[in-house]
């Protein structure tokens, strides 16, 4: 049978709309399109695109405060790097500096105190504010050590920093001390002074002077610029006799004293015990001993035609050595001082100390004045009625 060419045409148009219908039919049941489905990923990409453009800014934001909070840290007047032997060589620059003799130099432990009000002395060691930011920003904060966000602040707690305290006993002219002082105020480290005793003798102060160094960690990457604190390229330390000044004196031979002691820890450098007369450059009349024990040491005086002698000894040895006498004039008439620097004990098993006998036939008074002994004294006299004893 012919088909005329408007069947043709009916038939591919039936043709058409089967496959149309079947089509429309057939492939939603294939899921090959599900909308729902294609909405939900695209909702899920598009919070994921927000998150990431939100971290981007916000680690731009991040970086910018974490580089405002460095420059601020690396401004601060404050020691990166806080070392008892950086304090002592600081310190020995400015006491030659401005005449002033550092009879002993003691310090406290570490603490952690506010930046505003001075604390008691912490039994542990604590983490700064300052140390735990700069762990945060450095990547080395630990599971236990989490740097305090601002947000956590509340408006009671202060920033904190390590600090250790210094204690001085000095002697000097009065001018020589404001010198020092002012020295200190306008160092470019910050340094607070927060007490001084004084007491006068003739022409010079002797007392003792209080102060606070203190710490900030800087960020990784920090060169110190202070060249007063950059020690180990320009300031000198060490000396051949750690017992000279720069003079070529004993450290502590000044004053209105004729003869002096040193007591030191058994853990200490030094000797645990130096004996000396005052004033002597040359040394020569020093007698030392460094067994963890109390050492005994005697004093011989006499008057002869009207001049003064003296000889005295210890357990290693005599002066003079020949045990001839010395003749001495005394710092003050009608009496012999002998200043006694002491010191604490810093552990059970330390026993140094000194047992003082006095041999006395030259009408002049013995007088000894110790200072910072422990409250178990290292100091004991074989006859205490025969001398005066100030402490």
């Amino acid at each position: 049978m012919k088909l005329s060419r408007r069947e043709k045409v009916l038939i591919i148009v039936l043709i058409i709309s089967l496959i149309a219908y079947a089509g429309y039919m057939i492939i939603p049941s294939l899921n090959l399109f599900n909308l729902e489905s294609l909405r939900s990923e695209y909702n899920q990409m598009s919070i994921e695109y927000n998150g990431m453009s939100q971290n981007i800014l916000l680690k731009n934001k991040y970086e910018e405060s974490i580089q405002t909070v460095s420059e601020e840290i690396n401004n601060l007047n404050v020691i990166s790097d806080l070392r008892q032997e950086k304090i002592i060589v600081l310190l020995n620059n400015y006491f030659t500096n401005n005449g002033i003799d550092a009879n002993a130099i003691s310090f406290t432990d570490a603490t952690v105190v506010p930046i505003s009000i001075a604390a008691e002395q912490a039994e542990q060691k604590e983490i700064s504010s300052f140390e735990a930011l700069m762990n945060d920003i450095n990547g080395e904060a630990s599971e236990n050590d989490e740097a305090p966000k601002p947000e956590d602040l509340n408006e009671e707690q202060s920033l904190t920093v390590r600090q250790i305290s210094v204690n001085i006993t000095f002697e000097s002219t009065y001018d020589e001390l404001l010198k020092f002082i002012d020295s200190i105020q306008n160092n470019k480290v910050d340094i607070s002074i927060t007490n001084i005793n004084i007491v006068s003798e003739s022409n010079l102060i002797q007392g003792t002077i209080a102060l606070n160094f203190y710490e900030v960690p800087k960020p990784e990457g920090f060169t110190e610029s202070n060249d007063e604190w950059i020690w180990e390229d320009l300031a000198e330390s060490g000396k051949n006799n750690p017992f000279v000044a720069s003079s070529g004196r004993m450290q502590m031979s000044s004053g209105n004293y004729d003869f002096h002691i040193s007591i030191m820890p058994d853990s200490s450098d030094l000797p645990a015990v130096i004996l000396g007369k005052s004033d002597d450059d040359s040394r020569t009349s020093y007698l030392y001993a460094d067994g963890n024990a109390v050492e005994s040491v005697n004093f011989e005086f006499k008057e002869e035609d009207s001049k003064y002698y003296y000889k005295y000894a210890a357990v290693e040895g005599r002066y003079p050595a020949d045990g001839t006498w010395k003749e001495f004039t005394p710092e003050i008439s009608g009496s012999i001082y002998i200043k006694i620097y002491s010191s604490k004990r810093n552990s059970k098993v330390d026993s140094v100390g000194v047992n003082i006998g006095v041999s006395n036939t030259s009408g002049l008074k013995p007088r000894f004045e110790i200072e910072g002994d422990d409250s178990t004294t290292r100091v004991f006299f074989k006859d205490p009625k025969s001398v005066t004893v100030i402490r």
